[in-house]
């Protein structure tokens, strides 16, 4: 996992770094050091005309350190002091090492920059509030123009390290290094699309610090779901990947049971069994051709009759997780069914959808479950489930979701641009950063709740599940986006491009 620290946490990491043994220097030296390596590595011979932007503070100070040492490997380095001379003592020093050939003035700045492969921002960091003056955000608004790569250090200038939006000009880079953790900006949307690609330099700091920091948020890597992902032996059968129990669907939406059904088949499930009401059968079974159909007896609604009940809940039971509630509808029947199915599974379950609004009538169920189960809701559901607004839960999503799960035993999985995803008995959060309006569809929970579902059954816990099903949904989609549209994405599309996508995981 990769934590993603606040301003303030990353202060105090440094701090307690520098109480550890390190110094303020050393830290800054090899900010700057790291950060070069990782400029000349990306972009190359684009570096051979550089242009560094330095601000007067420690921002600053690393751009000395980075010109100095581009310039160790050749480069021609040219260095713009837009606010003036450093102000900090360690930016001193390090503006001091510099030949004062490379430095140029305001009346040169855009030749040079015109000049330049590439352009590396380190006007401001993260203790940055409020917006860029009206000379900042020209300069700024001239380099995002340029054909050239922008490199912003640690964060964009105009952006703030905290918050999900800017309030002014805003340097928009190709690539942003981050100084030895994420913050908030490079992964909260849609104040990370300033950020471009987002690599992180390490510099000495200590987990121990960033725990001593009070760090509680976390987010993936594709390094990091590689590690998580089960194992695929050569030797083995579909009892190996586990048999994934998928409870869904009704007459009106027999797409929602096909397309969980679908997702847990593409992530890897061995054996996926779907269950749902006859009334659908129509429209669900020439769909289904890989899965095992579990047809139930329906109401007169089209949804599940409460009498299937003792069936599911023995289904359930043998087999490895259950997922229930996408499209099943909300009625006396659904609800009794969703309770019972509650109170008596002994499996991991992955409550969903409809199943999410039923409980939301009797939210106390969830202390009947005899496992810790994954709830997916969007923020209307949320709603439902907690009594509070859309617009304060979408406002508070981390807070939002750690006090459900302290009230209720279970993993949260809370959906949105960022989804956030929580556990009951610990206070860290994980919050994703994949994704793209292409989700923005009918189908696209139901997909997620079928991968999740599909992982637990191959042997994850819930809440590593959870986290990497987000991660692997918003990065197939994100995958997807460099041959289809947007616009044009569908649920379907993402499901087939699934199998292609995970081939980077074998």
């Amino acid at each position: 996992m990769h934590r993603i620290l606040s301003s303030e946490q990353m202060r105090r990491a440094e701090v307690s770094s520098v109480n550890r043994g390190s110094t303020f220097a050393s830290l800054m030296e090899t900010a700057g050091t790291q950060s070069a390596e990782i400029i000349f590595e990306e972009y190359g011979s684009l570096c051979e005309n550089t242009l560094v932007i330095c601000g007067k503070g420690n921002n600053g100070g690393d751009g000395f350190v980075i010109a100095r040492r581009l310039g160790e490997k050749g480069c021609k380095v040219k260095v713009y002091l837009p606010c003036g001379e450093p102000e900090t003592g360690i930016a001193l020093d390090n503006y001091k090492l510099l030949d004062k050939s490379v430095f140029i003035d305001e009346n040169e700045f855009e030749a040079a920059a015109k000049n330049s492969g590439v352009i590396i921002d380190c006007v401001f960091g993260t203790g940055f509030k409020g917006a860029l003056d009206e000379k900042l955000s020209a300069a700024a608004d001239f380099v995002n123009s340029l054909p050239s790569k922008t490199v912003s250090i640690d964060i964009p200038s105009g952006a703030i390290c905290d918050e999900p939006a800017v309030k002014g000009g805003c340097f928009k880079a190709d690539m942003t290094v981050a100084i030895s953790a994420f913050k908030p900006v490079h992964i909260i949307k849609p104040v990370c699309e300033y950020c471009g690609k987002v690599k992180i330099a390490g510099i000495g700091i200590d987990d121990k610090d960033f725990t001593e920091a009070g760090s509680n948020k976390f987010t993936f890597i594709q390094s990091d779901v590689a590690a998580l992902l089960p194992a695929r032996p050569s030797v083995s059968n579909k009892g190996t990947f586990g048999n994934a129990l998928i409870i869904a669907g009704s007459y009106a939406m027999p797409g929602a049971a096909k397309i969980a059904s679908k997702g847990a088949l593409v992530s890897g499930a061995g054996l996926v069994t779907l269950a749902f009401p006859d009334a659908a059968y129509n429209a669900v079974a020439p769909a289904v051709t890989e899965q095992v159909m579990f047809p139930c007896e329906s109401n007169d609604k089209g949804t599940f009759s409460s009498g299937p009940a003792p069936r599911l809940i023995e289904k359930a039971n043998a087999c490895t997780s259950v997922l229930i509630g996408c499209g099943m509808g909300v009625n006396g029947d659904t609800a009794e069914l969703v309770g019972k199915l509650l109170e008596n599974t002994e499996k991991p379950l992955v409550i969903d959808a409809d199943a999410l609004n039923c409980l939301s009538q009797n939210t106390g169920l969830l202390k009947t479950c005899k496992t810790k189960p994954v709830l997916t809701p969007h923020p209307g559901e949320m709603s439902r489930l907690t009594g509070k607004s859309v617009e304060e839960i979408t406002r508070n999503p981390v807070e939002t979701a750690l006090e459900f799960t302290h009230k209720y035993n279970c993993v949260l999985l809370l959906k949105g641009a960022n989804t956030v995803i929580s556990e009951s008995g610990s206070e860290n959060v994980y919050i994703n950063k994949t994704g793209n309006s292409g989700l923005a569809k009918g189908g696209s929970g139901d997909f997620l709740a079928g991968i999740t579902v599909s992982l637990i059954a191959q042997g994850m816990n819930p809440f590593d599940a959870a986290c990497t099903a987000a991660f692997l949904h918003g990065d197939c989609a994100d995958s997807l986006a460099d041959f289809t549209s947007e616009r044009g994405m569908t649920v379907t599309k993402i499901a087939e491009y699934m199998p292609a996508y995970l081939k980077k995981y074998e």
